[in-house]
């Protein structure tokens, strides 16, 4: 077998190659692509907050509802509540601050001082990570 050959874990041969529905990629399509990346907050190695929760606790800023806020970034209310409870067990302070409805709903929702100073944080440095990787 050749290097353009290759097995597969069934046993079956596969052919190996630079072409991909017809089309042929040569070295200068690797010009065009650029680094990725991911950051986060965190506290030793226990991750506080990413982009994700950074949109949920951005969103509720906006919205002042837990319930809208799973809504406009697709989530269920209960994956929305279990982020931020997260978020605050890891940080052991309060980071949303919310009031029930009563028997026809109406609860609302804000971040406390220490959720502003979080997203402010979060912000300030993905800043510095896009302005640098401008350079």
């Amino acid at each position: 077998m050749d290097d353009k050959n290759a097995k597969t874990e069934r046993g079956t041969e596969r052919k190996s190659n630079n072409k991909r529905n017809g089309k042929k990629y040569s070295p200068a399509f690797l010009a065009h692509m650029k680094p990725g990346y991911k950051f986060w907050l965190r506290i030793g190695s226990k991750p506080i907050m990413g982009a994700g929760r950074y949109k949920i606790l951005k969103t509720i800023s906006r919205t002042h509802s837990i319930k809208e806020t799973a809504e406009l970034l697709n989530i269920s209310y209960r994956s929305c509540q279990n982020y931020i409870k997260k978020m605050e067990d890891r940080l052991g302070v309060e980071v949303v601050h919310t009031d029930r409805g009563g028997l026809h709903g109406g609860g609302s929702a804000e971040l406390t001082e220490f959720g502003c100073a979080l997203v402010k944080k979060f912000e300030s440095i993905k800043f510095k990570v896009v302005c640098d990787d401008k350079r």
